[in-house]
């Protein structure tokens, strides 16, 4: 059986007269990237096929219950800490910091990073509200000192608020005796680090430029 809006009673004013598929609907809706109509037609598909909805509802609540977030650098994990933080073969002395947990994955599928990393959370953006406060700079600070990090690497979006973060570690840290270096050329301006290619990434990464010694 396949669902389209007049099967569920679509009203005039756009909603649905079923009040539980019209609160699915604007669930699905607050979803990144998905306005009405695509949440409206993924919300009938899950109805359509309805084991595929069961499925998808025991994943959320396992994922709900066993994931979290890395006490020590941030990342997404259900061990804490997770299995990077606590691997004594990653290098403690060298901090690659991101801005999201995502940012990490590129980094370690293409497999050539043997530090750690410090993940923000977000970036500074005072339009959106996202101040200095908000992020944990101070626990980046607690770190660089608990491991006597050298080098701290700055991964960070080439976007407008990638730039004004990385500015403002770059003043953060420059009473301290270490490398602050960012990722070279290859990563288009504007472009989202989670998006890109491992040889680029790695491209970027070995030619990172230094922003001189704090």
């Amino acid at each position: 059986m396949t669902w389209d809006a007049r099967d569920s009673g679509a009203a005039a004013g756009g909603e649905f007269q079923s009040p539980a598929l019209e609160r699915l609907v604007r669930s699905l809706q607050g979803l990144p990237g998905l306005g009405r109509k695509s949440a409206t037609r993924l919300a009938l598909h899950l109805l359509d096929r309805r084991q595929d909805a069961t499925e998808l509802v025991e994943a959320m609540a396992e994922a709900a219950a066993r994931v979290g977030h890395c006490s020590v650098c941030g990342a997404i994990t259900e061990a804490d800490p997770c299995v990077i933080c606590s691997d004594p073969r990653r290098e403690a002395t060298q901090l690659c910091v991101v801005a999201s947990p995502v940012d990490v994955l590129p980094f370690e599928k293409a497999a050539f990073y043997r530090g750690r990393y410090h993940v923000l959370g977000g970036l500074l953006s005072p339009l959106d509200g996202v101040r200095a406060e908000d992020l944990p700079f101070d626990r980046l600070l607690a770190r660089i000192d608990e491991h006597a990090v050298s080098e701290v690497i700055l991964a960070l979006d080439t976007s407008v608020e990638g730039e004004t973060t990385a500015l403002y570690i770059q003043r953060l840290l420059s009473d301290r005796a270490l490398n602050i270096s960012r990722l070279a050329t290859g990563i288009p301006v504007g472009g989202a680090l989670a998006y890109t290619d491992e040889a680029t990434l790695q491209r970027a990464f070995q030619h990172r430029t230094g922003l001189g010694e704090g």
